[in-house]
This record gives C-alpha cells, sequence and structure tokens, in this order.
C-alpha cells in the first residue's frame, strides 16, 4: 500500500469515512470540454449553467504583460433549469469566441456611442473630453454571460468614465441595446 493510501485510509477511520477529498470531489463536478475553454457545472438560485475562464484577449509576450494576465471570466446558461445541456448558450458563445475580435469592437464601440456627445467626444470623470477610439482602447472585457432567453451581456473595465465600477452593456435577442453602470445592473440602492 502507497504513503498516500495509508494516509488516506488513516483519514477515512478518523473522520467515519466522512472524507471529501478535492480529487473526488473535481471527479465528481460536471465539465464542459472545448477548444477554448473548459466549462464547470454550477447550480445556485439564479443561475444553473457553466462558468470557466476564457483566454479572450492574446497573452502579452513580455513577462510583466504575461504576470498581470487575467482572463475574462465567463458564464452560460444551461438550456433549461432543469438539465445539464447547455448547448444553446455554448453555441452563442462559440461563435462570438470565433470572432471575438469583431466582437469586442462591436462591444466596445456600442458603450463609446453611447457615452459619446454629439460630437463623438465623452467626458472624463477628470472633465477632460476623450475621443471614442481612446475610450474603446481603454475598455477591456472582464466578464461574458450567454443567457437562454437571448440576453449576452458583457462587463468592461474602464479608466476614464465617470462612473463608479465597471460598465454592462447587454445586448437582447430583438437587437436593443442596454447599457448600465453597477448600481442599475446589480439593482443597488
Amino acid at each position: 500500500m502507497s504513503l498516500f493510501n495509508r494516509l488516506f485510509k488513516k483519514d477515512e477511520k478518523k473522520d467515519g469515512g466522512k472524507n471529501n477529498n478535492s480529487a473526488s470531489q473535481a471527479q465528481d463536478r460536471i465539465q464542459i470540454k472545448t477548444s477554448f475553454a473548459t466549462f464547470t457545472y454550477i447550480n445556485y438560485p439564479n443561475e444553473v449553467g457553466y462558468e470557466a475562464d476564457l483566454e479572450w484577449y492574446d497573452m502579452p509576450e513580455d513577462e510583466e504583460g504575461r504576470l498581470s494576465y487575467l482572463p475574462v471570466g465567463c458564464y452560460i446558461d444551461c438550456n433549461t433549469p432543469e438539465t445539464t445541456d447547455a448547448s444553446l448558450c455554448l453555441d452563442r458563445l462559440t461563435r462570438l469566441f470565433e470572432d471575438k475580435y469583431g466582437t469586442d469592437t462591436r462591444v466596445k464601440l456600442a458603450v463609446a456611442n453611447y457615452f459619446a456627445d454629439e460630437n463623438g467626444l465623452i467626458k472624463t470623470s477628470y472633465g477632460e473630453m476623450i475621443s471614442k477610439e481612446d475610450l474603446m482602447n481603454e475598455l477591456e472585457i472582464r466578464f461574458i454571460s450567454v443567457c437562454r432567453d437571448g440576453k449576452t451581456t458583457y462587463s468592461l473595465y474602464h479608466m476614464s468614465l465617470d462612473i463608479d465600477g465597471d460598465v454592462h452593456i447587454v445586448f437582447n435577442e430583438d437587437g436593443s441595446v442596454v447599457v448600465m453602470d453597477e448600481k442599475e445592473f446589480y439593482n443597488f440602492e
């Protein structure tokens, strides 16, 4: 018997066999593996779907950039709350990911257009005016949610906008777009 097995059996004796080590918990988790991410099933009161980290942006070539690189968080709904099948939302996300540069530009442009005045300029939190292009260059998608009702939501980091927290943009199935700040998005008082 290996040392690991002896230690594991010793732990079983101490807690009556109720020990749930992380290896067995990982095997019990439902996962979907794709060419761009591994999604793990979650079942929370308001979310029944899968979560993953996406390498949405290219990994920086310099060491400092790689150390500070953060993947984009992602959530996809299951087809219904009663199933673990998420093929509908996964298919939509896959199409977005296959055109991630175009998607990224479309999302950032929609945010820039929302905040721009009639001259195409955006007033920053410092009172300065910047162009849509400057805002688009600083925006960074942090999270993507793809929902069974057809909505796709993006949360974006910014440095210049005169709002607290991330800016959130929802693309609805009917083609309408809604831009919100943290308070509106999370229904904070």
